[in-house]
């Protein structure tokens, strides 16, 4: 075996079989995945690793062991699957027998009580403690997320402060096994090489996981707003009505993606054009309205029609548009020309929509040649791409870096959006923006994306904040829980409770279908009080548009995730290990979404929440506060998303708004500061549409509350501005509002702000101070 230190906190272990001469070289696509890590000097590592037996020991900074294997490493062996997989999506029955000669094999000591968290995109669990883990990438539709994922990522988290990253990309079965003591992998092929990362701090190690995999870049401003979609696809006319309605009810929109048949065949990169005559009208309509548009892709060329598998799943699923026929959606010519070139991972990959050639994105030319049918739409307005269904590939397709399907099934959806992602970078130097379903180790670059397909159910509440908080372990800070899910009829109470949590998820969208198939997922299909409701979260959510910038660039600074499960932040407190029904967005608000249903009459319900120790918390719509370190019944009314604040927060907010101008600004801001002081935020601006700030353009403002809030004596310093962008605003207009504070006696301003006006509400005992402040 082999020590390699590649960060302070990181060592690369690579095992070789039994006799060989020379270590295996790094598999084909670890130079895609792995960044190049500066060279460590003398000293710097703070890990070491010892050989015992045969087996190796990592050893911390303080010499106790962090991991150690239980059994030597087993290479070149044999592996073997048999399955029966009813593959739903596909309307195929598939006799799976894996068998490889090149396995390996690894197994690692544990101790009884210790948990593990990651691997993926997961929702049928959080922490584990025993039980197993396949992961190989699937169409993991509702019925199939008990125990499938759409992205299966070879990494985990302890809660003994250490991370293990296996570079292996084939099917691997993890078992956690207690009574005896040992974690085993077993991989559907090479190799025996994995990456130890030392903490102790969970926020620690994904720092440096997402140090050695990347961390996300920051979202074109108007992608912090909401998204909608509509599916199936109807026509032209529909969607621009569907916008100008929310316009009418005052109900924001800044983004609307166009489901599969907005494409003629599938794919030929042109419009449907019975259903969207003039797309460059309509595309130019929606922008005159604020809102940009999105299309939906999937990486085949079909070649096949599968008339009846389409008449099966528009029988279950209704997804063809309305008065539209099954037609011809195959693309013969390019399919034929795509293979000729060899820029086919497979040539007959079954899909929703028939099948074909499923397209090999490792291959740099072949997706020079996919994106440049894609150019067309860019320039013609399409603002971002919604990149769909990457889990399909079979086991013998191949890959342009030497890879059999095998090995490049689950890689497959890094590639996909690397090749989308890229292209439109490309094209300017606006921030690019894609949205993604399958994703793997270092996806989070390329760095929005979909948790799948839900239903409006309570327990699909639940299971979408598991896989969230498990993905944003893993560096994905901008990720969205469908409003309502994809399809599934909505009862009032349940419309109500799923926006409030969903809205406010880290990337807003919902799903609309036709009337005539379903009539309950508008925001205004349940009546006016369901429609406030709606508004109502929606409006939130954009008065928060300066909180989440503020956590995008946490995130590209430091890999952490925007919505965080409670033991990121509290990591002391054990009440919180295996908590994932409530989570902090950033460091400062505490959600804990309704997840059974209220009172038959009234809809209230009462929500027990946790509550870490150290700090009071605030109740973010009333006067109520309570100690840290126990748990409260929280009455939550039916318009009520039961949402806390932190003791000791600062949390920036802005004006409503029914979307987000490309040239917007942070030039209006409300401090909503919590005692018990100090209290600060570093406030983060840029001009919000291209990638200028990576060179340094942008600027950070810091502020600070200090005092005895209870005995009035508060001080709110705003600091000079450092740095800078084109076109900033030459000042800005800030309203501090001092909460569960006493009326003020005397006020004053210092250091060039002046102060417009304060107010003192009694009900919520806040002083609200509204200056103009320079930059």
């Amino acid at each position: 075996m082999r020590a390699r230190y590649i960060h302070p906190d990181a060592v690369r272990i690579t095992h070789a079989e039994r006799g060989a001469t020379a270590f295996p070289p790094d598999r084909p696509w670890l130079s895609e995945v792995l960044l190049p890590q500066p060279a460590l000097a003398p000293g710097a590592a703070h890990l070491r690793m010892e050989v015992q037996e045969g087996r190796v020991v990592v050893l911390g900074p303080d010499g106790r062991i962090v991991v150690a294997e239980a059994q030597p490493a087993r290479v070149g062996q044999a592996w073997s699957r048999n399955s029966v997989t009813l593959d739903i999506p596909a309307v195929a029955i598939r006799n799976e027998r894996d068998r490889a000669a090149d396995g390996v094999s690894l197994s690692f000591r544990i101790e009884r009580g210790e948990g593990f968290y990651g691997w993926g995109e997961w929702f049928s669990a959080f922490r584990r403690e025993r039980g197993q883990v396949r992961l190989l990438a699937r169409d993991a539709i509702a019925r199939l997320q008990p125990r499938e994922t759409y992205s299966a990522i070879p990494v985990f988290f302890s809660s003994r402060g250490y991370a293990i990253w296996l570079l292996n990309s084939h099917e691997s079965v993890w078992t956690i096994d207690p009574d005896r003591g040992v974690l085993e992998v077993a991989a559907a092929g090479p190799g025996a090489d994995y990456i130890v990362i030392h903490g102790p701090r969970l926020r620690d190690m994904i720092g440096t996981y997402t140090a050695l995999t990347g961390r996300p870049p920051l979202l074109p401003r108007w992608a912090l707003g909401l998204m909608a979609t509509g599916y199936p696809q109807e026509p032209q006319s529909v969607v621009q009505a569907r916008v100008q309605e929310h316009r009418q009810r005052k109900i924001p929109l800044d983004a609307v993606i166009l489901d599969y048949h907005w494409e003629e065949r599938f794919h030929n990169f042109r419009w449907r054009s019975s259903l969207f005559p003039d797309p460059s009208g309509m595309i130019a309509d929606l922008r005159a309205r604020g809102v940009r548009l999105g299309l939906i892709f999937t990486p085949f060329l079909n070649n096949r029609n599968r008339p009846g598998q389409r008449r099966l799943l528009h029988a279950l699923a209704q997804n063809l548009p309305a008065g539209m026929k099954p037609g011809d959606e195959r693309v013969l010519l390019d399919y034929d020309a795509a293979r000729s070139r060899g820029f086919l991972a497979h040539p007959d990959t079954q899909w929703w929509f028939g099948a074909g050639g499923m397209f090999d994105f490792s291959n740099a030319e072949a997706a020079d040649w996919w994106n440049e049918r894609m150019r067309p739409l860019y320039r013609q307005g399409v603002a971002f791409f919604k990149n769909d269904d990457g889990e399909y590939l079979p086991p013998d397709g191949r890959s342009a870096l030497g890879m059999t399907g095998r090995e490049y099934h689950n890689l497959y959806g890094f590639f996909y959006g690397r090749a989308m992602y890229a292209a439109m970078e490309a094209l300017d130097a606006r921030r690019a923006f894609i949205y993604a379903r399958s994703v793997w180790a270092g996806s989070q670059r390329y760095p929005a994306l979909f948790l799948g397909d839900q239903k409006p159910t309570f327990e699909h509440i639940r299971s979408t904040m598991r896989a969230g908080l498990n993905l944003g372990l893993l560096g994905f800070a901008h990720w969205t829980a469908d409003v309502f899910g994809l399809d599934g009829k909505t009862t009032p109470e349940l419309h109500r409770r799923y926006a409030q949590w969903a809205l406010l998820a880290p990337v807003a969208r919902y799903f609309w279908r036709p009337p005539a198939i379903d009539n309950t997922r508008l925001p205004w299909s349940h009546g006016p009080e369901n429609e406030a409701n709606f508004r109502f979260y929606a409006e939130l959510r954009y008065r928060l548009l300066p909180y989440y910038h503020q956590l995008g660039w946490e995130a590209y600074r430091t890999g952490l995730p925007v919505m965080r499960p409670m033991l990121l932040e509290f990591p002391d407190d054990p009440r919180l290990a295996d908590t994932a029904d409530q989570a902090m967005l950033g460091e400062s608000l505490l959600l804990a979404p309704v997840l059974e249903p209220g009172d038959p009459k009234t809809g209230e319900a009462l929500r027990k929440i946790l509550l870490p120790a150290g700090v009071p918390w605030h109740d973010f719509w009333s006067e109520s506060s309570f100690p840290g370190g126990g748990a409260i019944d929280y009455p939550a009314p039916a318009d009520r998303l039961p949402l806390l604040v932190r003791g000791g927060s600062i949390v920036p907010m802005g004006p409503t708004m029914e979307s987000i101008p490309e040239d917007h600004c942070f030039n209006e801001l409300e401090l909503q500061c919590y005692p018990p002081y100090p209290a600060k935020v570093m406030f983060y601006d840029d001009e919000g549409t291209t990638r200028s700030y990576q060179q340094g353009e942008f600027s950070t403002t810091a502020v600070q509350v200090t005092g005895d809030y209870a005995r009035g004596r508060v001080r709110a310093e705003i600091s000079a501005t450092e740095g800078g962008y084109p076109d900033q605003p030459v000042s800005r207009t800030v309203t501090v509002r001092l909460h569960r504070s006493p009326p003020p006696k005397a006020m004053r301003s210092s250091a060039g702000a002046t102060v417009l006006d304060f107010t003192y509400e009694a009900k919520s005992q806040s002083v609200a101070v509204r200056l103009a402040c320079p930059l």
